[in-house]
């Protein structure tokens, strides 16, 4: 189950994992699979039968082209298509990211996660450590800069993100992502929940918009694989 504002107005096509896996593959535009560096790596996934490979590969294509600016390349198509697989080889993971890029929503930097983090207990119910460290990254933001209480008290997101691109996030980024890091799975699971509400769909966006994910194996003598994150994957 995904919330409703991820999933509304969308029409997903029907397939088997490998149907799902070979559309998304042929909607991807030659120049682009090449400029991403995956064509060796999707067909060598192909060639092996390394499904859920095939789909991480798919899935950078993806994210590749939203950082490149690039995303309009792709049709709606190919998100369903991945999101579909990765729903059936149980990376759910993976989906709202693919959701949202399928709806067109917008690229999404470090400005707009902070924005949305530090903000995110005056728009929904926060309890427990997730709300002290949402807290935390407001009292940050207020420190350096006492301007930004205007910003976080009218909870306008627009001008706190670029108050954080304008040189803040450089001074303030590593104490930030330390507090992100370990806000991450309890505020992703937030944003995901079903019962998120559709009017604050900014706030989960910016969440889940910078956090794509990726494969990685798991410990031990048969591992078997996860998703993490990509900036905890590598």
């Amino acid at each position: 189950m995904y919330p409703t504002w991820l999933t509304a107005d969308l029409v997903f096509p029907d397939g088997n994992l490998v149907e799902h896996l070979t559309a998304a593959t042929e909607l991807v535009p030659e120049p682009l699979l090449d400029d991403s560096g995956q064509a060796v790596e999707i067909a060598e996934c192909i060639d092996d039968g390394y499904n859920h490979l095939w789909m991480n590969a798919l899935h950078f294509v993806g994210h590749w082209a939203d950082e490149a600016g690039r995303a309009d390349e792709l049709p709606t198509e190919f998100w369903l298509r991945v999101a579909q697989a990765a729903h059936a080889m149980e990376f759910p993971e993976f989906v709202p990211y693919c959701h949202g890029k399928a709806k067109g929503l917008p690229h999404q930097d470090p400005g707009d996660l902070m924005a949305a983090f530090s903000t995110m207990p005056s728009v929904v119910e926060v309890s427990g450590e997730l709300r002290e460290l949402c807290l935390a990254a407001a009292e940050h933001l207020l420190a350096d800069d006492p301007a930004t209480a205007r910003m976080l008290d009218e909870i306008d997101l627009d001008a706190l993100a670029a108050h954080l691109r304008n040189g803040v996030y450089d001074r303030l980024g590593e104490h930030l992502s330390e507090l992100f890091s370990d806000a991450f799975d309890d505020l992703f699971a937030l944003v995901t929940s079903p019962e998120f509400p559709a009017e604050r769909a900014r706030h989960a966006w910016a969440v889940i918009g910078p956090n794509p994910f990726r494969v990685v194996l798991g410990d031990g003598m048969f591992p078997s694989t996860e998703a993490e994150p990509w900036w905890r994957a590598v």
